[in-house]
């Protein structure tokens, strides 16, 4: 049996899909997947997209900002810094929601969630 678990951590609420089963006579529960702040799988399923596609978007958005530099200042330490990290952690988290998303549909798919 699966359903979603609310946890509160440091005044924040977030969500898990979790599978509950009985091993030896006793409860046991396993995390199939965190939701992150999404109360319910559908509301995942439907957020979920948006959200990757704003990640994109401000990836790109600081990728063209910092091509449009001259040379010298892409050069700079602090310019590096600031503009090329973001533009990779909006890749990296939007490739790692992408990968989420795809195992949670593999999961709606399969009757899991």
């Amino acid at each position: 049996m699966t359903y979603v678990r609310k946890k509160k951590v440091e005044g924040q609420t977030y969500y898990q899909l979790v599978e509950s089963k009985r091993v030896k006579g006793k409860p046991r529960q396993r995390v199939i997947m965190h939701l992150s702040q999404e109360p319910t799988v559908d509301a995942a399923l439907e957020n979920w997209p948006k959200e990757i596609k704003d990640l994109r978007r401000q990836a790109k958005k600081d990728s063209d900002h910092y091509e449009k530099q001259p040379e010298w200042v892409k050069n700079e330490r602090y310019f590096k810094k600031k503009f090329r990290d973001p533009t990779e952690s909006a890749r990296i988290k939007a490739d790692a929601l992408a990968a989420r998303l795809k195992k949670l549909r593999n999961l709606r798919k399969n009757g899991v969630a």
